[in-house]
């Protein structure tokens, strides 16, 4: 798991679990994060999209973040697009972490340059010990970025020249350069590493993710006949482990393909099952 998510769990304590201002017991937000705090994503994500409709606009960013972290553990496609609500609150702490956790998910997509920019200015956003590893973590991202090829010079003078002599070779002087060869990445360096992911990664419908066994299980049974009247496979209960949390996901299905298991997804039609990445 990259490093970034680590320092949007640490700071979420402090931001998106435990801010110091005035709370109302039992308000979406709390419960939104009482649920996250107990590894109900489901539930968690529900009440935080309520809150982040709130017209107090640190309420409503907090809402967005806690939705935007959900939906990171549930595998939800629309996880970025609530991390960028959050980015662009108040709370310049929520914020931070807000972009820590983005560049978790660029990073995981092969998006390394946006996953920079994201942890640079998180940042500066953030404060104290959880500064320091972000700016580390730019630091990281920005060596990994891949270089982009630029036109050689001796090529495009032998171009000029030869359209200049009007098609007609000088020997020895029009030759072409022979390409050079890609420098070896070094297996032992962390910023050559591929961070993209692998064309053979597997794909799953994701259905929930639970702290509590039981919920996912009831959840597998729920699901199993209507999966089996649609031509689906048995819906799986998948233990992982979650920012050091045990999570149990419940699965239907490995494709081999993002297009295959999109294809399945949309056969099921089932409002809330999401696409996800097997582990």
């Amino acid at each position: 798991m990259p490093k970034c998510l680590n320092i949007a769990a640490s700071v979420l304590v402090f931001v998106a679990m435990g801010c110091e201002t005035t709370k109302k017991v039992g308000t979406p937000l709390d419960r939104a994060r009482e649920y996250y705090e107990d590894g109900d994503m489901d539930d968690a994500f529900d009440l935080a999209t309520e809150a982040a409709a709130s017209s107090d606009a640190t309420v409503a960013q907090r809402g967005q973040l806690v939705a935007g972290l959900s939906a990171m553990d549930m595998g939800r496609p629309d996880a970025e697009s609530w991390l960028t609500k959050a980015s662009n609150g108040p709370d310049r702490e929520c914020a931070g972490t807000a972009l820590a956790s983005m560049a978790t998910i660029q990073e995981r997509s092969g998006r390394i340059e946006a996953a920079a920019q994201s942890m640079h200015r998180a940042s500066m956003m953030l404060s104290g010990s959880e500064q320091a590893r972000a700016r580390s973590e730019a630091q990281r991202l920005a060596k990994a970025v891949p270089t982009k090829s630029k036109p050689s010079g001796d090529g495009a003078q032998a171009s000029n020249l030869g359209a200049q002599s009007g098609g007609q070779k000088a020997a020895g002087t029009n030759k072409p350069a022979p390409p050079k060869k890609a420098a070896k990445a070094d297996p032992t360096s962390k910023a050559q590493a591929p961070l993209a992911k692998p064309s053979s990664e597997k794909w799953t419908l994701q259905a929930g993710a639970f702290e509590s066994k039981k919920k996912a299980d009831v959840l597998a049974a729920e699901l199993e006949k209507d999966t089996d009247a649609r031509g689906l496979p048995v819906p799986e209960v998948v233990t992982v482990k979650v920012r050091g949390k045990t999570m149990y996901r419940v699965q239907v299905g490995i494709y081999d393909s993002r297009e295959l298991a999109k294809a399945a997804l949309d056969a099921w039609g089932r409002k809330g099952i999401l696409l996800g990445t097997a582990d």
